[in-house]
C-alpha cells in the first residue's frame, strides 16, 4: 500500500492511497473463502460449495466488503501516520474495486489547523472598576419592596394609573362578534393587552360599572382578531384594586430569613450590587480580550466546526423560547435565514476557543481534578442540591468534557487578565 498526503488548504487534507493488484486480489480471495464457510448455500455442505459458484452468488458483496475495509483501515493508518487530528468524515473519490486491478482512492476531510497563538500577553483592556452608591442601593431596595406589593380594593374613588382593573368583556367589529363573556386583568398605564386608549376610556370606572368602550387598532397590531379594526368592547367592571406596599422597616427585613434586620438587608444589597457589577466589569473585559486576540491571530477555521457551533446556538435558542412557553411547534422558524445570521459569531466563538485551547498547551495550563470537584460543590451549595446528586449529573463523559472546558477557558482568561496592560476607569452602575 501506497499514501500519500497533501495539504488542499490550512484546515483540509487530501489522503491518496494505492493498493496493488496482487494485495487486492488477495483480500477478495479471503473475502470468497470467508464467505464460502460462513454462509449455507443450498444443496451443499458449509464450506463446500464451488467457488465459481460463491464468486458468482456473492461478487458484488464480497469486492464492497473488501473495499469498505480497504478505505477504512488505510484512512486509519495514514491519520495515525501523519498525527493529523481529523474533525470531519471523510469525502471518498475513487476507490472503485475490482480482481486483479489495484485499488486506488482519495480521501478528503477537515483537519484542527495548528494555531501557533501569539500576541496574547499584554494585550490592552480596559477594566472597569465598579463602586455603588448609597441610593443606587436605595433604588434597588425600592424595586425590592415593590416585588412584595400586593393589590387591595378601592374604596370611594374610581380606576386612576397603575391600578388593577378586573372586567368581563364581549367585543365586536362590524357588527360581527369577535368574543364573548370574556374576562381580564389589565393595570392601568400599562398599555396590555388592549391598548392605552381602551385603558383611557377606563379611567374613572367604579366596581360595578358598565362601559362601551371603541378603539380603532392599526393594521400591524400583532394581535390578529383586532388589527386594522375599529373594535367595539362592552365592558363590565368586576374590580378595582390599588397596590399597597409594605413600609421598609424592620418588619419588611423579617421577609428573609437569613436577614438579621434592616441594616443588614442594606448592607447585604450592596454586596450583591457590587459582585453583579463586577462581574458585568469581567465580562466586558475579557471580551476585549477575545476581540485583541482575534486581531492578532488570523487564521483559516474549519468549516465542519463553525456548523457545529451555529447548531449549538439554533439549540440554544430554540431552549430559551421553550423555556418562555413559546410553542415551536407554532413558530415558523427559518433555520436558513438563522444559520446565515448566526454564522459570523460562530466562526469567532470556535477561533477564540482554538485560540484558547493553543494558549493554555503553551502555558502549561491545565484543570485539574480537586478543581472540577470544587466547581461541583459550588454548583451544589447555589442550587441547593446534595453533592453527590450533582456528582452523579457530571458522570457522563460529555458533560464531564463541557464542564473540564468552561473551567479551562476561565483559567486561561484569567491568566490572559492577568498579563494585561490593564487601565482601570471607575464607573457607576
Amino acid at each position: 500500500m501506497k499514501t500519500s498526503v497533501e495539504a488542499v488548504s490550512g484546515v483540509e487534507k487530501r489522503v491518496r492511497v494505492e493498493y496493488p493488484a496482487e494485495e487486492v486480489s488477495k483480500r477478495i480471495e479471503k473475502g470468497y473463502d470467508e464467505v464460502r464457510k460462513m454462509v449455507p448455500i443450498r444443496g451443499f455442505r458449509r464450506g463446500k460449495a464451488p467457488m465459481a459458484m460463491v464468486k458468482r452468488l456473492f461478487k458484488d458483496h464480497v469486492e464492497a466488503d473488501v473495499a469498505e475495509h480497504l478505505v477504512k483501515e488505510s484512512i486509519a493508518d495514514a491519520v495515525k501516520e501523519n498525527n493529523l487530528r481529523v474533525i470531519s468524515p471523510p469525502r471518498i473519490d475513487g476507490g472503485k474495486i475490482a480482481e486483479g486491478e489495484g485499488f486506488v482512492f482519495t480521501a478528503t476531510f477537515e483537519v484542527a489547523p495548528d494555531v501557533a497563538p501569539a500576541g496574547y500577553k499584554g494585550l490592552p483592556v480596559v477594566k472597569e472598576k465598579a463602586e455603588v452608591k448609597d441610593e443606587q442601593v436605595e433604588a434597588a431596595l425600592r424595586e425590592l419592596r415593590e416585588s412584595f406589593g400586593q393589590y387591595h380594593t378601592v374604596e370611594g374613588r374610581g380606576a386612576a394609573e397603575s391600578d388593577l382593573v378586573e372586567i368581563g368583556f364581549s367585543s365586536a367589529s362590524g357588527g360581527e362578534k369577535i368574543e364573548s363573556d370574556e374576562s381580564a386583568s389589565l393595570i392601568l398605564g400599562g398599555g396590555l393587552p388592549f391598548g392605552k386608549e381602551f385603558e383611557a376610556a377606563l379611567t374613572g370606572v367604579m366596581p360595578g360599572e358598565e362601559r362601551t368602550v371603541e378603539v380603532e387598532y392599526p393594521e400591524d397590531l400583532p394581535n390578529k382578531k383586532y388589527a386594522g379594526k375599529k373594535v367595539a368592547f362592552a365592558v363590565k367592571v368586576n374590580a378595582v384594586r390599588e397596590k399597597r406596599l409594605p413600609e421598609l422597616d424592620e418588619d419588611f427585613a423579617k421577609n428573609f430569613t437569613d436577614v438579621s434586620d434592616l441594616a443588614d438587608l442594606r448592607e447585604r444589597m450592596g454586596k450583591r450590587l457590587l459582585a453583579e457589577a463586577e462581574e458585568r466589569s469581567r465580562r466586558r473585559a475579557e471580551e476585549e480580550i477575545r476581540k485583541g486576540l482575534l486581531e492578532k491571530n488570523p487564521f483559516e477555521v474549519p468549516r465542519s466546526l463553525v456548523d457545529r457551533q451555529v447548531l449549538r446556538m439554533i439549540e440554544d435558542t430554540a431552549d430559551r423560547l421553550a423555556s418562555q412557553g413559546v410553542d415551536l411547534k407554532k413558530v415558523n422558524m427559518d433555520f436558513d435565514k438563522m444559520r446565515e445570521r448566526f454564522a459570523p459569531n460562530a466562526e469567532k466563538a470556535v477561533r477564540v476557543s482554538l485560540l484558547l485551547d493553543a494558549i493554555a498547551k503553551q502555558e502549561n495550563i491545565d484543570v485539574s481534578y480537586p478543581e472540577i470537584e470544587a466547581e461541583m460543590k459550588e454548583m451544589a451549595a447555589a442550587a441547593r442540591m446534595d453533592f453527590e446528586k450533582v456528582r452523579e449529573l457530571y458522570g457522563d463523559e460529555e458533560r464531564m468534557d463541557a464542564l473540564r472546558d468552561r473551567l479551562m477557558e476561565r483559567k486561561v482568561m484569567a491568566f490572559l487578565l492577568a498579563n494585561a496592560e490593564v487601565k482601570e476607569e471607575v464607573v457607576n452602575e
